[in-house]
């Protein structure tokens, strides 16, 4: 009978590890979820500022073809599959890559513009003390 008796133990306290860890896993999916839905917000918060600050023509360059790859896709997000959260961020990491594509030519060009700068007259300025 002891030999029972310590498989039974033996089963109850492997029972009782599985069922931790599997609470753990279930608070481990939430929070990455949760991680997920949160930092693909914020991507879209990105977007739609940087689509406010883009000038007409820019937003007709790909405007169109966003709003097809958009309206393309065919999620079924009551199903939370695996593949919708795919194709969600394939999406969101090309309407990103479009807005920086977009956004450094743009900088770049107003980083390279001439500027009028006041040119300092430091020699004049050095001769005149020099002549006082």
């Amino acid at each position: 009978m002891k030999t029972s008796k310590s498989k039974h133990n033996c089963s109850d306290e492997l029972r009782q590890t599985l069922f931790e860890e599997l609470r753990s896993l279930r608070q481990t999916v939430r929070e990455a979820g949760e991680s997920f839905i949160l930092r693909k917000e914020g991507e879209i918060e990105a977007l739609l500022n940087h689509l406010l600050e883009m000038r007409p023509a820019q937003v007709g360059k790909f405007g169109r073809s966003w709003l097809r790859e958009s309206r393309d896709l065919s999620l079924k997000p009551t199903k939370g599959r695996i593949k919708d959260l795919r194709r969600l961020d394939a999406l969101l990491e090309d309407l990103l890559s479009h807005v920086i594509e977009v956004d450094v030519p743009a900088k770049k060009s107003r980083v390279n513009s001439p500027k009028r700068v006041a040119q300092p007259k430091v020699k004049e300025t050095a001769a005149r003390i020099g002549q006082q």
